[in-house]
């Protein structure tokens, strides 16, 4: 069950309704404890209240009273000496651990949670809340802050660990020969696919900034000899050369003008028995799930947008010069629409 899941029933079966409010406190103090690298601390030995305070140089008393909630979270234990040491779960908040969870736990703490302060911007303007509480677009303070942005692409992966590499054995790649992947950031979904696909030859494409670690990804995945790392902005062209196109939660960050820009310049690529793959969260267009709504209301306090429905997506694709748009759904939160050219 997912971290976040976890907590949730834990404290509306204690609290109820305030549940709700309980989970901006435990956010801050998810974010703070990653923050002071507590976890990999202990993840190195048990230690006493008085010796972490010492390493992390923080306060003794309030730090105990940290470590008193992270231990009836379920994050660390105390021995009978006093000593904490890390719980399997607490072990998700590592830097270097499988199923880490530290750079969505930072990004969290660091990024959503003070542009979800201004929400109410959101809604009375419709633009994004970030920008009210940044003073400038999420991009772009990202490209200005290396650690935030070293942490959203660490919660990038993360997100791409636990949505997307479940469902790609979803879709059938055997008869791709070269892949392109727009806006594929740092390669590691495109690393993914290309280790399940032997056949498959990929292009990653993507702006400078943002694959600055792809080759790093590429090698430690062993297929750097089959992907081809491209710089560019997909608002002026894309990569020709595939006979797939990948777009993977990409189109949800720009309006429909910007998001037909790209559409426009992936068909201008593609050959005619090349096919277009949008990977993203595609709401239906009846029945939207609570964890839906709540995603595309973060997403409008991130980027002033929210999610598309799966006939928005298709009038998309139409007005780009595209048909036969298909749905693949998925038992997870990401779903594929496939489409060719008119």
């Amino acid at each position: 069950m997912p971290i976040a899941r976890k907590l949730y029933y834990w404290l509306w079966g204690r609290y109820g309704f305030r549940a709700v409010f309980l989970g901006l406190a435990l956010a801050q103090s998810l974010y703070v404890t990653a923050k002071l690298g507590l976890p990999d601390i202990l993840h190195k030995g048990a230690k006493s209240c008085s010796e972490l305070a010492a390493e992390m140089s923080v306060n003794e008393l309030c730090l105990l009273q940290l470590l008193r909630l992270l231990t009836k979270l379920g994050f660390v234990s105390v021995d009978k000496n006093d000593n904490y040491q890390l719980t399997p779960l607490g072990l998700r908040l590592c830097s270097d651990t499988p199923n880490s969870l530290r750079g969505t736990v930072l990004s969290t703490g660091s990024l959503l949670y003070p542009a979800w302060g201004n929400l109410l911007h959101s809604i009375q303007t419709g633009n994004a809340a970030f920008d009210r509480s940044f003073g400038m677009s999420m991009y772009e303070y990202l490209t200005q802050n290396s650690e935030a942005n070293s942490s959203f692409n660490l919660w990038m992966k993360e997100t791409t660990k636990e949505w997307i590499v479940p469902v790609l054995k979803t879709y059938d790649f055997s008869k791709v020969r070269n892949l392109v992947d727009v806006g594929g950031g740092s390669g590691f979904q495109t690393a993914m696919i290309l280790q399940k696909h032997p056949q498959l030859q990929a292009i990653l494409f993507d702006r400078e900034e943002v694959v600055s670690e792809a080759n790093q990804e590429m090698s430690s995945a062993s297929v750097a000899s089959r992907c081809q790392v491209r710089c560019g902005d997909f608002f002026d062209s894309v990569p020709p050369g595939g006979d797939l196109y990948l777009i993977s939660r990409v189109l949800l960050n720009w309006d429909d003008e910007r998001a037909l820009q790209i559409l426009n310049n992936c068909r201008y690529a593609m050959t005619n028995s090349a096919k277009l793959l949008i990977m993203d969260f595609i709401l239906p267009n009846k029945g939207v799930s609570l964890g839906q709504l709540l995603s595309s209301i973060n997403l409008l306090v991130l980027g002033g947008k929210t999610m598309r429905t799966e006939s928005e997506y298709y009038q998309l694709l139409e007005k780009a010069g595209f048909q036969s748009p298909k749905l693949i759904k998925t038992k997870g939160m990401i779903d594929y629409i496939e489409a060719v050219l008119v």
